[in-house]
């Protein structure tokens, strides 16, 4: 039974993982304002994907987190050419949403690329760093782990997938701003959110998943 219940919340990790993605990468279409700064909606739910990829690290250790990450990488791929395809379809006569669609889910391919690229190069650059510095923390240290990593992997996020997306949709200050709030941001969120991550992990451990 507790061998179920392993696998049963690996399995939720990973399409909390996989589904915080898609959300991500289809909500970043809407750019918001935040005191004159166009900020994508993306920003709203993405630094979960890090708690979560936190969490499976510590939990499962490298090897399983950069294995979510790629299934992660290949599901978000499969939707973005769905959305892609549906919006070649020749929409009914009577059908008044094609230009609506199209302006939302048809803008998604870039986006997608931008998410996908930053999300991967970062997932990996994340995990690599956190597995570093636990060789040297051991088991204590989950806040610097999860910090430390994160410093690095958000800047590689930020600077891909705003570049990906946003160069030439938003002027070029713009999108220096947009890159400098995300990325602070995103590092405030992480550290509100590290209680999360304990409460997670101490909770899961309870399974005895083996943290490597």
């Amino acid at each position: 039974m507790k061998d179920m219940k392993k696998i049963w919340v690996l399995a939720l990790l990973s399409a909390v993982s996989a589904t915080v993605l898609i959300v991500s990468n289809i909500v970043a279409v809407k750019l918001w304002d935040f005191l004159g700064i166009a900020v994508d909606g993306g920003v709203v739910i993405f630094p979960l994907s890090y708690v979560l990829a936190d969490v499976i690290m510590e939990l499962y250790g490298r090897k399983t987190a950069n294995f979510i990450i790629s299934m992660s990488f290949v599901i978000n791929i499969v939707v973005a050419m769905v959305f892609l395809l549906v919006g070649w379809l020749p929409a009914y006569m009577n059908w008044q949403g094609q230009e609506a669609y199209m302006a939302i889910l048809g803008f998604m391919p870039r986006i997608v690329v931008g998410s996908l690229m930053a999300y991967i190069t970062s997932g990996f650059l994340n995990n690599w760093a956190f597995n570093k510095i636990k060789q040297y923390t051991g088991s204590s240290g989950l806040w610097l782990r999860a910090l430390g990593s994160s410093v690095v992997a958000k800047l590689v996020d930020n600077l891909l997938f705003k570049f990906i997306a946003f160069l030439g949709v938003i002027s070029f200050s713009e999108l220096l701003l947009q890159i400098g709030f995300a990325y602070a941001t995103g590092l405030v969120l992480e550290v509100i959110l590290t209680p999360l991550t304990y409460i997670l992990v101490r909770k899961l451990k309870k399974y005895e998943i083996p943290s490597c």
